[in-house]
């Protein structure tokens, strides 16, 4: 069927109330967390020692980026080191203040090795930062270097070293504005912390048995504050389903433009996207319109990325359960990059680890894969027939997206496209209009006194209107 003229003033009365009340609702899920956030998260002195002692990143730092790449083998990645490269420049430069001094390549026979490099190659970047006296700080773009490695390289190089978990974790702390946010980051710090802590050396003078228990007693306070939080998403997953507004999520790599493809879907202004790694930490809810004028909440969702211990990604679940519990799951790709299948793969396999997580089930079987940025891809050829492209851009595609996405709603939320002869005036067209989604009314040529209308209804209220009226 094509798409209809929404028309109506009952409806837009009651699709404007419903939109209010979710915005209402938004807004209480922030305001309802506990009053001693602040305490959970900066009271404790002994811990923020520790954390420092990790961290140590107040000020802002001139970075060399050394990028390792293992050349050959099964541990070998299909993301090119150009690429690998580029992502650690962005995420340096995702941080306010701090800037990229310089990069080196190093191809490697693994990535095991105590000392990491072999020792032509020490030389080699030791006397780069030694002629380089505006470097402050080291960025080794790796999951996370072991303390003794670390200890090794600093004492080699002279400056602080930085391993990808540091400088993401970073970044999370920089970009989280709301209680939500904070309180993930501070547990994948605490999960960090606990884990260094553990075997560094520094703290043998500790009580080991006091250390533990300040560490639980952290981690206790901070899980019963998410878990406020998921009881409260909770309730409004559920009010949504009340109101009967289907939910389409939208995930994928970090700035593959998911937040700019919302925009593009919405219309709303108020959105910013930006062009830089983790700008959304937060699942934001935004109201838009398929075709056929049927009202859906498109969910935005923090960016996945590659290389950093899974642990980081699981302390944002409490959020991520919006996305995975959608109806339908938009899956963008930035087909721009040249490993655009490596980072499809790994948004994938993570999505698969938070299903079971989560305990859902059959989460890939709603999911629709978009590639974006289509405009850039310099005539790469996609050969995966199942990826819409688009560029959110530009524009190009989204007609045949919304097209799809609506296909793909009216499937997963059991509603159905009907036209049906009813009384003008009567209580049937009231009731269509609290209950459904009405795509056209005309009058009806055959009868002047009923009127033909189109509308979009789930199964269950079709059988409730035959129920009433026929």
């Amino acid at each position: 069927m094509l798409p209809f003229r929404y028309c109506g003033r009952l409806g837009r009365t009651i699709r404007f109330r419903s939109r209010t009340n979710h915005r209402t609702l938004c807004s209480q899920n922030e305001e309802n967390l506990s009053d001693d956030l602040s305490e959970v998260l900066s009271s404790d002195n002994e811990y923020n020692h520790i954390a420092e002692h990790y961290f140590h990143l107040k000020e802002a730092h001139k970075c060399l980026i050394i990028q390792p790449y293992v050349k050959w083998g099964p541990k070998k990645l299909t993301i090119t080191p150009e690429e690998q490269l580029g992502e650690a420049i962005a995420l340096i430069n995702t941080l306010p203040a701090w800037n990229v001094k310089d990069t080196v390549t190093v191809p490697m026979d693994n990535l095991e090795r105590k000392t990491l490099f072999k020792s032509g190659t020490m030389d080699r970047i030791k006397k780069l930062v030694q002629n380089n006296s505006d470097i402050t700080a080291i960025f080794v773009n790796s999951s996370s270097i072991n303390k003794s490695t670390t200890g090794i390289l600093q004492g080699n190089f002279n400056r602080p070293i930085l391993d990808r978990y540091k400088v993401v974790m970073q970044i999370l702390k920089a970009h989280a504005t709301s209680k939500h946010a904070k309180l993930q980051v501070a547990l994948a710090e605490l999960y960090y912390v606990q884990r260094k802590s553990e075997k560094d050396l520094m703290f043998k003078t500790y009580n080991t048995e006091a250390l533990r228990l300040m560490f639980n007693e952290r981690e206790k306070k901070i899980k019963n504050q998410i878990n406020i939080l998921r009881n409260q998403r909770n309730l409004l997953r559920n009010n949504r389903k009340r109101m009967e507004f289907p939910v389409v999520a939208v995930v994928g790599y970090t700035n593959a433009g998911k937040t700019s493809l919302i925009k593009s879907l919405t219309g709303e202004q108020a959105l910013t996207p930006k062009n830089q790694l983790f700008a959304t930490l937060d699942v934001t809810a935004h109201a838009g319109q398929l075709p056929s004028g049927l009202e859906v909440l498109f969910i935005d969702t923090v960016g996945f990325i590659s290389d950093i211990p899974t642990n980081l990604i699981e302390c944002f679940v409490a959020t991520l359960e919006d996305a995975l519990l959608a109806d339908v799951i938009l899956h963008i790709e930035d087909i721009s990059s040249e490993s655009y299948e490596y980072k499809r793969q790994h948004v994938v396999k993570t999505l698969e680890q938070l299903e079971k997580q989560v305990g859902c089930k059959n989460i890939m079987t709603k999911v629709i894969s978009v590639g974006n940025k289509c405009d850039l891809a310099d005539g790469r050829d996609i050969k995966d027939a199942n990826v819409l492209l688009i560029s959110a851009d530009k524009g190009i595609g989204l007609e045949k997206l919304r097209s799809q996405l609506e296909e793909s709603v009216l499937y997963r939320t059991d509603r159905q496209k009907i036209a049906i002869s009813i009384p003008n005036g009567g209580d049937e067209i009231r009731w269509l209009y609290k209950n459904a989604t009405i795509l056209d009314e005309i009058p009806d040529p055959k009868d002047l006194q009923s009127i033909s209308v189109k509308a979009i209804i789930t199964k269950a209220n079709l059988a409730k209107f035959k129920h009433a009226f026929i």
